[in-house]
């Protein structure tokens, strides 16, 4: 056991199923490298990888972007998946650090419990990019995101400039998730003063847990069965809990009446927006992301320093640009390569 992860020897011990799910992805491949390729493996970085979900379609494109850069940068990459449990996570991330990395890339599954992994491998004397969602510490090296707050801006401006008033359903993300508090944040700075103005009734307000579209539809179901199907508005923080919401507000013929947010620019969000069920998406490029991520990642191993444009809770910052994406706009996912108009259009 190596230094900085003594207190997490128990959890560890009980994690051991982790074993079945840590994916090893030695150049960017499925395969660990052969006894043969020995002394070539000993020459190349080697970066810890820890996701917390594959459950959304945008964490299985930043899982294919870093394998496929790194890769391409010749980088040994060892890639594990928590599946939304932070004990497996923990267990994994000490795995990770066991196998030799020399960088760890972390998305944390609870931002607040991440921070002792971060103390665990600064112990260790291994840098921590904080991939996409912040971990509260003050020994994250780096933090690789978007511009969390702007996503929320961009999210209740449109929806307060398309229903400047009426009955709201808010929704906020996983409360484990730094990001979720940040984007409501943004989102807020346009809700809040028509309401407490009394032009918006926020008859509901929730967060949704583990991001959950099922729990989503939960939310906004007993939402409308309190107030009699009244709603004019709902604020989902991404398309995966726009969906929920969409599949409840259809069980009561209200699907397409009712303006909707989304994010992320998943197929299946982009597709409502092309049958008018959802109205808008943020369109974040985890392509670009991804590849600053492996960039990132081998600076730190050479011992660099990452090139920054902001900071953010302290930790010094890349934040790269959210887009909004409606029908109006639509091709914009098309002429980036993100998607293909036969994909979107289902031809």
């Amino acid at each position: 056991m190596k230094k900085g992860f003594a207190a997490y020897a128990g959890i560890i011990a009980l994690s051991v199923v982790v074993l079945g799910t840590l994916v090893l992805a030695g150049c960017g491949g499925e395969e660990p490298a052969q006894a043969g390729d020995e002394a070539a493996v000993e020459e190349q970085i080697v970066v810890g990888l820890s996701l917390p979900t594959q459950r959304e379609e945008r964490w299985v494109r930043d899982r294919e972007t870093m394998i496929a850069e790194a890769e391409r940068q010749g980088i040994d990459l060892r890639v594990a998946v928590a599946d939304a449990d932070m004990a497996q996570q923990v267990a994994q991330v000490e795995n990770l650090l066991v196998q030799g990395a020399e960088v760890l890339i972390l998305a944390p599954h609870d931002a607040n419990a991440a921070s002792s992994l971060v103390e665990g491998a600064a112990a260790d004397g291994v840098p921590v990019i904080s991939y996409d969602r912040l971990i509260l510490s003050d020994l994250v090296d780096v933090y690789l995101s978007f511009d969390n707050e702007r996503v929320g801006e961009l999210q209740g401006e449109f929806i307060t400039d398309l229903v400047p008033g009426g009955n709201y359903i808010v929704m906020s993300g996983a409360p484990t998730d730094n990001n979720a508090a940040l984007f409501k944040r943004g989102a807020m700075t346009y809700i809040q003063p028509l309401a407490d103005s009394g032009d918006i009734n926020i008859i509901s307000e929730r967060a949704v847990d583990n991001w959950l579209p099922e729990n989503a539809l939960n939310i906004v179901e007993n939402a409308l069965t309190a107030n009699s199907n009244d709603v004019d508005a709902i604020l989902a923080p991404n398309d995966g809990t726009a969906g929920g919401a969409i599949q409840a507000l259809s069980a009561q013929g209200l699907a397409g009446e009712v303006p909707i947010t989304g994010q992320d620019a998943e197929l299946s969000g982009v597709r409502r927006i092309v049958e008018g069920t959802q109205s808008m998406t943020i369109f974040k490029d985890t392509r670009e992301l991804g590849v600053a991520a492996i960039e990132a990642a081998i600076t730190l191993a050479e011992g660099g320093a990452v090139e920054t444009n902001n900071e953010v809770e302290g930790v010094p910052s890349l934040l790269l640009t959210p887009h909004i994406v409606t029908a109006d706009n639509i091709d914009l996912l098309i002429d980036s390569g993100y998607f293909s108009r036969e994909e979107i259009y289902d031809d």
